[in-house]
């Protein structure tokens, strides 16, 4: 029944830019039970003089130097399976305005698939970039400081839908 109810709130995650305009709303509550919890820990993300974020990431993605990325965007945080085919890289964005932010990722970046994502109470974006093979939830933590997690790949088995829904609903800043 559990897995059933995960199911749902991961296909409602994940729906079609047709319900763009609904905010679908996540909560550690509706996938952190005891059992979830138990497949892995929460992890801490400082964000010097700002603040911190607490994630969970479940104990089949290891802690990876975040260095092994290339390219022009470095990942605060990875996270990998032992055979690489899945990953959670945390990054840490100073933007300007969000709106313009979104339409940039969305023109430059290739982002397609927006959702209005409220999680655990603070208002977030999700989309998607094919072209990266990922998912991603940008998180506020101030007005012009955003937390990207970019879940790859996009499409992977019914437990990483699952996966990705619990790592997103866990984000929250902590008390």
């Amino acid at each position: 029944m559990k897995k059933v109810i995960l199911m749902v709130l991961c296909l409602c995650m994940m729906c079609s830019a047709a319900f763009a305009e609904e905010t679908i709303e996540l909560n550690w509550e509706q996938f952190g039970t005891e059992e979830v919890a138990s497949q892995g820990e929460f992890q801490t993300l400082e964000i010097p003089d700002v603040c911190s974020v607490n994630f969970w990431i479940p104990s089949v993605l290891n802690a990876t130097d975040p260095s092994v990325i290339e390219g022009p965007f470095q990942p605060n945080a990875l996270y990998v399976t032992e055979d690489d085919s899945y990953g959670v890289a945390v990054f840490v964005n100073q933007i300007g305005d969000l709106d313009e932010y979104l339409t940039m990722l969305q023109n430059e970046g290739g982002a397609s698939n927006f959702r209005n994502i409220m999680v655990n109470g603070f208002s977030c974006s999700a989309y998607e970039i094919a072209e990266n093979d990922m998912e991603c939830l940008l998180f506020p933590v101030t007005s012009d400081i955003m937390v990207t997690f970019s879940c790859t790949p996009l499409n992977g088995d019914e437990d990483w839908d699952l996966t990705k829904g619990a790592i997103f609903a866990s984000v929250h800043l902590p008390q």
